[in-house]
């Protein structure tokens, strides 16, 4: 995510390789030592009229793409039991409590809510259509026989929707709202179960712990046709106001830069900015990375803003602590400032409203964690935000003092481990770039502090990091 003026991007980037173990390495090396051709994974057409460029981690890219593209499956269950069982915990370690890194919404009010409708849920989730059809009598047996399995719930939806339309009676009205209202209600727990794979038990503790959001979300759908119990505290996207919620890891997390237009879209035709380079390639350790969160923004039900956010550890001269980092803020092109034939006023004069409500949720999250200081990456793919965050105290400290800890090798071997399932062999590498960590997004600081970056302090003190007289050379 450089600045256009910049005729080469090559900043240091995190790795890991089988043989070499922790990498940092610049961008342009490690293309040319570990990048591959996408024509080779049939990701793109080899033509004589397209410039040959190679990309990093093609080998896991293509069988995280493969395996969610056609699927409603969420990778949230293989990542959150991979670190359930890697060796490091940041509860016993670092005093940081992972679980609300995870899910907005709270175990304990996710869980009652389900134990309040668990009988009714079980049933609307083991609803057998074509019987209930059957025995109501609302659709012929032979129109109902004609149906195809994979399009039942839908094609009966739409005949008992206009049946509803035509009623005569209220009892009749009454009959088909209550049919309709169950079988909505089934397909919705039916999505669920095809993304988080709920068995016939419904769900299990287990499933509540990984997928508290998930299942929260579709609570609130199945109250809006069947009244439920113990739903109105939990979080999710209701289309009121700014609202916030964690990017499911599914194939709708591969568009997320598509979405706001930024570097990480997969292709740069998608990017609002195609001059900058597309690092596209960085999305799929983060789907598999535990400890990297993307939260999105939502105003009156519409996307329009993901923060990037992780915890890291910094080697502060005050004393080592762990930090909750924003990595980045990128919004869609209808709340750019920059973008004057797409952005729409009626967002931007939202601004200072909707960027104090995402700072105050990120500090909800770091709090709920256990953690004190929070800084954030300055620079953004939208001038506002950049304005923002230059209003904000700033600390300043060297890159090389903020570690990601285990260095990609938990991403790389869960990584390994995706590849042996697919049957296409080991990855033998990964690489994932750090705004946190990167010198080349915004100019120097001074000549003399190699290595150092201006960070926005949402929470915690300036005089953490490298006083300001050592920054400039005073």
């Amino acid at each position: 995510m450089p600045e256009t003026e910049r005729p080469e991007y090559n900043p240091l980037i995190m790795g890991f390789d089988r043989d070499r173990g922790p990498l940092i390495i610049s961008l342009k090396k490690a293309r040319q030592q570990y990048g591959k051709l996408p024509s080779d994974y049939q990701l793109l057409s080899l033509k004589k009229s397209r410039k040959v460029k190679k990309a990093l981690n093609l080998d896991i890219g293509k069988i995280i793409s493969v395996r969610l593209k056609f699927s409603q499956e969420n990778l949230k269950k293989t990542v959150i039991d991979f670190f359930k069982n890697w060796h490091r915990s940041y509860e016993n370690e670092f005093n940081v409590n992972i679980t609300p890194f995870l899910n907005l919404n709270a175990l304990q009010k996710v869980e009652a809510a389900i134990d309040g409708n668990r009988s009714l849920l079980i049933r609307l989730f083991k609803l057998d259509i074509r019987a209930e059809i059957l025995r109501s009598g609302l659709i012929r047996k032979d129109v109902l026989n004609s149906i195809a399995p994979d399009g039942l719930a839908e094609t009966v939806q739409t005949i008992l929707t206009k049946k509803l339309r035509q009623a005569q009676t209220s009892s009749r009205a009454e009959m088909l709202d209550h049919t309709l209202a169950e079988i909505k209600s089934h397909a919705i727990l039916q999505e669920l179960s095809n993304a988080i794979g709920m068995s016939e038990e419904g769900f299990t503790k287990d499933l509540a712990q990984i997928f508290a959001d998930d299942i929260a979300a579709a609570l609130h759908q199945i109250a809006a046709h069947i009244q439920l119990e113990s739903v109105k505290g939990l979080q999710m996207v209701r289309g009121r106001g700014v609202e916030f919620q964690f990017a499911s890891r599914d194939k709708s997390y591969l568009e997320l830069g598509k979405e706001t237009g930024d570097c990480t879209a997969d292709k740069p035709f998608f990017q609002a900015d195609q001059e900058i380079e597309n690092i596209y390639w960085t999305v799929f350790p983060w789907i598999l990375d535990r400890n990297y969160q993307i939260l999105k923004v939502f105003y009156n039900g519409e996307f329009i803003m993901k923060a990037h956010l992780l915890p890291l550890f910094y080697l502060c001269p005050q004393g080592n602590r762990m930090i909750l980092a924003v990595d980045a803020i990128e919004t869609v092109r209808a709340f750019r400032d920059d973008l004057e034939d797409q952005a729409r006023e009626e967002l931007l004069t939202l601004r200072p409203r909707i960027f104090a409500d995402l700072l105050n949720q990120i500090l909800s999250i770091a709090q709920r964690m256990g953690i004190q200081d929070v800084y954030a990456e300055k620079f953004s793919n939208t001038p506002w935000v950049r304005e923002s965050f230059s209003h904000l105290p700033e600390i300043f400290i060297n890159v090389n003092r903020l570690i990601k800890l285990d260095e990609l090798e938990d991403v790389y071997e869960l990584a390994r481990n995706l590849s042996r399932e697919s049957g296409h062999g080991e990855v033998n590498d990964i690489f994932m770039e750090l705004q946190m960590k990167n010198t080349s997004l915004l100019p120097t600081v001074s000549k003399r502090a190699e290595g150092v970056k201006s960070y926005a302090v949402i929470q915690g003190s300036a005089d953490d990091g490298i006083p300001m007289k050592r920054v400039i050379g005073i």
